[in-house]
């Protein structure tokens, strides 16, 4: 774990963030808090059983054929999902860390899933209309053929690599324009 954080803090150094071990909580955390969150929701009747699965229907979603769309929060096997932790995360942040402002930062096909979350945990209570919400969507990155890389597959670029590669682009398009610039100066502008 240590590890993990001291390589993610060197790229939240790089772009000017700064977490406390605190704040960089990784998935894992949530996972013993999970049952509860599920419970809690059951037992306020937010959550209904539907088909075997655990799901909340926040008013105002519907699928195509105009039916309740569910946030499914334990598929009916007892196994959680993304769902499910993103709730006790978000629980969590703003009943324990006190968080007024929370930044999701995806890509676009995540949408919908955002937009469920934050209703969810606005009907539960667990985010005021005090606390931002927000979900700050990017386009999908792709691999050489064109297709959206998976991070399930093993196949994602790492931010790190990302930010260095743009970071060279950068330098050549500085020295290509401004090749008398000190090299100081060419690497803040990079």
């Amino acid at each position: 774990r240590r590890l993990t954080l001291d390589e993610c803090n060197k790229v939240y150094k790089s772009l000017s963030i700064q977490l406390t071990d605190e704040q960089a909580i990784g998935e894992s955390f949530y996972k013993d808090m999970l049952p509860d969150v599920v419970e809690e929701l059951l037992k306020r009747k937010i959550a209904e059983e539907s088909e075997g699965a655990v799901c909340v229907f926040p008013e105002g979603f519907k699928n195509k054929e105009g039916q309740r769309l569910p946030f499914i929060i334990r598929k009916s096997d007892g196994a959680y999902l993304y769902a499910t932790t993103d709730l006790a995360a978000l629980r969590y942040r703003v009943d324990k860390l006190g968080a007024d402002a929370i930044v999701y930062v995806t890509d676009a096909r995540q949408k919908l899933h955002f937009e469920m979350l934050f209703a969810v945990a606005r009907m539960a209570g667990w985010a005021s209309d005090k606390v931002e919400l927000s979900h700050v969507m990017f386009g999908s990155v792709l691999g050489a053929g064109g297709a959206p890389l998976k991070t399930r597959e093993g196949k994602s670029v790492k931010l790190k690599e990302l930010l260095d590669e743009a970071v060279e682009r950068a330098n050549a398009v500085v020295e290509e324009k401004n090749p008398g610039l000190p090299a100081e100066k060419k690497a803040e502008i990079a």
